[in-house]
């Protein structure tokens, strides 16, 4: 399995999904927060992933995630049941962009189950990897309207490592700097 979010460049990107022997490619653009909302929808589904502070901050996201990719609009769904997830990617004319074309036509992309638990570190192997590439600053002069998704990173990248939720809450409500700087920095094997 693997997952990779790369050639990030004035607001367009190339997302590559290998599942077995299929591998798919998707570009989203920057009309979406495409990867901001694809972290913080899979931290939604993840059990450990409440930011201790608030609890539900990342609230269930039902229905799925919608990218932006030019001409087509690309819904992601995901279902977790515990240990296995369930990916649903369907596709449909961006009804803004082609005018002209069937809003209606709809074609499945992927359907398939994987684990869960693997599906996610892939997920953080790749934006740790992405982070400290391009840093936070970085990722934005880049993607230009959004930034990068460091709250629901943090949260499931600390899940894949220690197997429990970030514990941050401090006595005057807030978080911890260095714990998170620490975790940032923090490589995963």
């Amino acid at each position: 399995m693997k997952f990779s979010y790369d050639y990030i460049k004035s607001g367009n990107a190339t997302c590559v999904l290998e599942m077995g022997k299929e591998r798919f490619e998707f570009y989203p653009t920057f009309h979406s927060d495409a990867l901001g909302d694809f972290v913080s929808y899979l931290a939604s589904v993840h059990p450990l992933c409440k930011l201790s502070w608030k609890e539900g901050a990342f609230h269930k996201i039902n229905g799925g995630i919608t990218w932006e990719t030019g001409t087509y609009l690309l819904r992601w769904e995901l279902k977790r049941d515990f240990e296995d997830l369930e990916i649903k990617i369907t596709e449909w004319q961006n009804p803004m962009i082609d005018r002209k074309g069937d809003s209606q036509l709809i074609r499945k992309v992927l359907e398939a189950k994987c684990n869960f638990n693997e599906f996610v570190l892939c997920v953080v192997k790749e934006l740790d990897r992405v982070i400290k590439q391009r840093g936070i600053l970085g990722y934005r002069q880049e993607w230009q309207g959004y930034t990068f998704p460091i709250d629901g990173f943090l949260d499931l990248k600390y899940a894949c490592l220690y197997k429990k939720p970030f514990e941050i809450t401090k006595k005057n409500n807030g978080t911890s700097l260095e714990a998170e700087l620490n975790l940032l920095m923090e490589k995963m094997d």
